[in-house]
């Protein structure tokens, strides 16, 4: 009768004992088949002679052998069959007590300890129970495995393994996967991406999701049949399978058009309603070739299938897998690279959220990325902050959020991923058979909102206004063409959220970026924070419009150097900038934390190899992080980072950092440029080039029409308006023997070098200097170099020094003759007169110098005149130096 059965079932047709394919396993689905018939028909086993086990509610067998399981699960090694679990199944009026559950786990154990497998599952078909039979026997008392999931090979291998909260990185297997994909399909890379995710939801979603919500027809595992046996089955391919029941149904379970229930989302872009508008698949590269018919990938598939199978159930996954996988596929890409789409490295988005404190945010605070891609700065803050690693709770069939994360993008594809992710990250709660799909659906449609009415404006549509308290992002960098969306914001005029966005972003600057900047400026609440990610041409840019919208409104904090390289698929130098909106107007302006990050832990070539001792970009963030909390020395003493006056950072000023550096601290710090390849040094001159004739065309129209009114010549030794006198005689002995904290200027190159730091009281009485710009006199005096290979040189000094007697210092009587305006008129003047190391420009030759003021109507000096000058000049004094930047590094850089 036993051969019977097993013939029946045609587990003996190809001659041998060959059970049903069960992942990594093969099932018996018998039940009147005994142990000593199975082992006869080629199991392999030594069946016990006795069970040594207290049974209570379970009658034993006289012989183990003659137990009967209702199924039975094999691995087959080396061509024999080793059992490894028994399954028992009841009638869901059999196990509705707790002696009837027990009952039923000791015959299952029974049944298992008889045939030498580790594993006895029990079932009424709606509660799963599984027992480690070599702890219960040790023990002599049933002891279950934590495991509450419905059972599915994903589950046996976890139990069997011991691993199913143990992180797996399917970094590797998604660089195997996406080869196949590719070389069946030829897609681009983000089209394998897709389909790679597409397939992992399906095997997640498998391992994890309970059987009524996912029935076994529905899951990855019954793909996996052999090819002949499974068209015979169903009369279609595996792969014909898939896209015509599985993929349909999975959509159905994540459905279009899910509604966020929480009010905040929509308010926060000042809309009624967000309707999360995508399933979390939909990019399947098969389906898109017009030469290949379906069925004709069904090898491609099923060998993708497989190495699925191989890897192993996907369970808990290791947090750090999804941005490797990201770069996997897309570092490939030159097309994302063209549409401004840089992922952020994982070694850039945790100190980023380090800096932005998110553990110090009141209940209800929003955290927004309104270019979120595939979610890193929404989806890792709670892996990476302990304080919120409890953010999202699940009650009722809806989630709740402590602190709201949200996630902004126009790209339909790239928000599917961040909805997969959104999963993957949520992985406990998908295992969770208490939590609904209603409330992960929920979950997704209120952390990622997909923008997209507008496909050229995006998130750009509907800015919040200051409702946000955390802005986190990586906006995309264009230039080339972004007169495009100048263009589209006056077609559109008003946003869906009535929005006046001619006005809103009139002035923003060039590029999508500086649109984005506008953007945060203007959503944050006052005091909340932006971290944002730039290119370094926006904040070479001479253009003061764009500086002067974010200052109005916001504070510069930091400005953090990126290393070349730091991203995957771009060269392209590139910032941290961090803003904070300001209370009021009158709000003092705090210093800036200045940072050139050489490093960020890990290599910067293609292998990201980590190195943790080398992290520059880590050390700045606690620096910012302790700055934050109060402790204005945090960078003291540090070579990678200063803290540098906000009267630096202003509308006219460029906001990148290594002005602050001298020449050899540059040289100490190893700063040398990354080798670059030929044809992206050529894309980035050329933008630079053609960003710089336009700012010289508008340089010059401003120039002109600035210089063109009437204007009034004075000395400057005319007593009745300046003050000339020598600096006070200083060594650099003296200045070594009595340190301090008073700067000492002299005779340098650049404004910001310095002949020391001398003890302030030494240098007033014993050395008889004045200590500039004090309480009682804080006007600001502008200097001339008198002496060396910078004569000539002249600076604005507004800070407490001192001045050595090689310069000459400038004080201006009254208030109607700008300092910034007068560096410029007398650094003019000294150039007229020809003034070289030979002809040293002290006290007599300044005082004979002449300078032309602009006046008014009514022969009145014009200040605003004055220093509308000097901030168009101060521009054009950038475009020289962005100019010679140019041709430096043209001259100098390392192309491959």
């Amino acid at each position: 009768m036993s051969n019977e059965e097993l013939n029946q079932r045609s587990y003996l047709s190809t001659g041998s004992l060959k059970g049903t394919k069960f992942g990594d396993y093969e099932e018996l689905n018998i039940g009147a088949t005994s142990i000593r018939e199975l082992r006869a028909a080629g199991v392999d086993t030594i069946v016990a002679a006795d069970i040594n086990f207290p049974f209570q509610a379970y009658k034993k067998l006289k012989k183990p052998e003659s137990a009967k399981p209702d199924r039975v699960f094999l691995m087959r090694r080396e061509g024999k069959l080793e059992p490894v679990a028994t399954g028992e199944h009841k009638g869901p009026t059999k196990m509705r007590s707790p002696n009837e559950l027990l009952r039923a786990s000791e015959q299952g154990l029974f049944a298992a300890a008889a045939i030498g497998a580790r594993v006895a599952i029990t079932s009424d078909g709606k509660a799963w129970y599984y027992i480690d039979v070599e702890v219960s026997l040790a023990k002599g008392e049933i002891v279950y495995f934590a495991d509450k999931r419905d059972f599915g090979p994903g589950v046996l291998a976890n139990l069997l393994a011991g691993d199913a909260g143990v992180s797996k990185d399917p970094a590797p297997l998604a660089e195997k996967i996406w080869q196949t994909i590719w070389h069946a399909t030829k897609e681009e890379p983000k089209q394998c991406l897709l389909t790679f995710v597409e397939i992992f939801v399906l095997k997640f979603l498998s391992d994890n999701l309970p059987l009524k919500t996912l029935p076994e027809a529905y899951r990855f595992y019954g793909l996996l049949a052999d090819p002949k046996t499974f068209q015979e089955q169903h009369g279609i391919t595996a792969i014909e399978y898939y896209v015509s029941k599985i993929r349909p149904f999975i959509k159905s379970i994540f459905p279009d058009n899910t509604v966020a229930l929480d009010p905040q989302v929509g308010s926060t872009f000042g809309l009624s309603t967000i309707v999360s508008k995508t399933s979390v698949i939909n990019g399947f590269a098969f389906l898109r070739s017009s030469s290949v018919t379906l069925a004709g990938f069904n090898r491609s598939f099923l060998d993708i299938l497989n190495d699925f199978q191989d890897f192993g159930p996907l369970t808990t996954i290791d947090p750090e897998f999804k941005l490797r996988l990201y770069e996997t596929f897309l570092r490939r890409s030159a097309r994302q690279q063209k549409l401004g789409q840089f992922f952020t490295p994982r070694n850039v988005v945790r100190p980023m959220i380090r800096m932005a404190r998110l553990d110090t945010l009141a209940d209800g605070a929003i955290v927004l990325d309104p270019a979120a891609g595939v979610g890193g700065f929404i989806l890792e803050p709670p892996l990476l902050v302990p304080e919120i690693a409890g953010n999202t709770t699940f009650s009722q069939g809806q989630a709740h959020r402590r602190i709201k994360f949200i996630g902004v993008d126009v790209d339909a594809n790239t928000h599917i991923l961040a909805k997969a992710n959104t999963l993957i990250h949520h992985a406990e709660a998908v295992r969770d058979p208490s939590i609904t799909i209603s409330a992960l659906n929920q979950l997704m449609a209120e952390t990622f909102v997909l923008m997209n009415s507008n496909e050229t404006l995006g998130s750009l549509e509907n800015p919040p206004s200051e409702v946000v308290d955390v802005i986190l992002t990586n906006p995309p960098y264009v230039t080339k063409g972004s007169g495009v969306y100048k263009d589209e914001v006056r077609e559109a005029g008003t946003g869906s959220n009535g929005t006046d966005l001619r006005d809103y972003y009139d002035k923003s600057g060039l590029g999508v970026e500086a649109l984005f900047l506008r953007y945060i400026s203007g959503a944050l609440k006052p005091g909340g924070r932006a971290f944002v990610i730039v290119p370094l041409g926006l904040l070479n840019r001479t253009d003061p419009g764009p500086k002067r919208r974010i200052l109005e409104e916001c504070n510069l904090l930091a400005s953090i150097a990126l290393p070349r390289n730091t991203f995957f698929n771009t060269a392209q130098l590139t910032y941290i900038l961090v803003l904070e909106k300001r209370h009021t107007a009158a709000d003092a302006r705090p210093d800036v934390l200045c940072g050139i990050a050489r490093t960020i832990g890990e290599t910067l070539n293609w292998e990201r190899v980590p190195s943790p001792r080398d992290n520059d970009l880590s050390d700045i963030a606690e620096m910012f992080v302790n700055l934050a909390k109060g402790d204005v020395t945090a960078a003291d003493g540090s070579a990678i980072a200063k803290l540098v006056d906000a009267d630096n950072f202003t509308e006219n000023d460029r906001w990148d950092v290594t002005r602050f550096w001298t020449e050899e601290e540059l040289v100490d710090l190893g700063q040398k440029e990354s080798a670059v390849t030929r044809v992206d040094f050529i894309d980035e001159t050329r933008t630079e080039l053609q960003e710089i004739s336009d700012e010289m065309e508008v340089a010059k129209k401003e120039l002109q029409s600035l210089t063109s009114g009437p204007t009034q010549t004075i000395g400057i030794g005319d007593q009745s308006y300046f003050h000339v006198r020598s600096g006070t005689r200083v060594t650099g002995k003296e200045i070594r023997e009595n340190p301090g904290n008073l700067p000492i200027y002299s005779c340098f190159k650049t404004e910001r070098e310095i002949k020391g730091l001398v003890d302030a009281s030494y240098f007033a009485t014993h050395k008889g200097g004045r200590i500039e710009n004090q309480a009682d006199n804080p006007k600001g005096i502008v200097t001339v170099n008198a002496n060396g290979a910078s004569v000539g040189k002249v600076y604005v000094r507004r800070d407490q020094c001192g001045i050595t007697d090689d310069v000459i210092i400038v004080e201006v009587n009254g208030e109607d003759i700008d300092l910034d305006y007068l560096a410029v008129a007398l650094k003019a003047a000294v150039y007229k007169g020809g003034f070289l190391y030979e002809a040293k420009l002290f006290a007599t030759r300044v005082r004979g110098q002449e300078v032309d003021i602009p006046v008014k109507s009514d022969g009145t000096f014009d200040v605003a005149q004055q220093q509308a000058i000097a901030s168009a000049v101060r521009r054009f004094d950038a475009l020289r130096t962005r100019l010679h930047d140019v041709g430096v590094r043209s001259e100098t850089v390392r192309t491959i």
